[in-house]
């Protein structure tokens, strides 16, 4: 992570911002994030292309990428950024919102990068589960694995040639290779 803004703002106050590096705030702090590599893009773009055709067929949910802000908390105001997350229709009944979401996501996604710390990361994940997420996935391009984290069971570990499913993508699977297919 990055510097730390002394200053306190609200979600409100900081989405109004434009700010010169990406950042997250973390109950009422901007904390300035480092940018990540073309990997972690190419592994995002990669499982966003898989969930949008999954949801292509099952028009179920939104998918957003790109560390849409997410607010968690309020009172102090923490907004979180998932690299990718999907919400169900039937969560959002006025559809998409033009801002940060109030509705904490159904499923998060975290792709590590080099520079990300395990304890940082699963900080998040305790942070997404407790806000009300269903179930985080942190995808690891160096192990080609993904733990996927859910509030009621433990961590489950899958490799590359293991078939992911997900709890809240009915009928969704693919095989965690596909993942870092461009990777290689």
């Amino acid at each position: 992570m990055g510097n730390v803004q002394s200053e306190q703002y609200t979600a409100e106050e900081a989405y109004e911002l434009l700010l010169e590096s990406p950042a997250e705030l973390v109950k009422g702090e901007l904390i300035e994030m480092v940018r990540p590599g073309a990997r972690h893009g190419i592994v995002c773009g990669e499982v966003t292309f898989l969930l949008k055709q999954w949801n292509k067929h099952a028009q179920l949910g939104k998918i957003a990428t790109n560390d849409s802000g997410v607010v968690t908390e309020r009172g102090p105001d923490t907004v979180r950024g998932p690299d990718i997350y999907f919400i169900q229709n039937r969560r959002l009944p006025d559809g998409a919102p033009t801002g940060w979401v109030e509705v904490v996501p159904d499923l998060c996604i975290e792709v590590l990068s080099p520079n990300d710390r395990w304890s940082d990361v699963m900080s998040k994940v305790d942070e997404f589960l407790a806000a009300g997420a269903a179930e985080v996935w942190v995808i690891d391009p160096d192990l080609r694995a993904v733990h996927v984290v859910r509030g009621d069971s433990p961590l489950q570990v899958y490799r590359n040639n293991d078939s992911l499913t997900s709890s809240v993508l009915p009928e969704f699977e693919c095989q965690v290779a596909d993942l870092f297919v461009e990777c290689d």
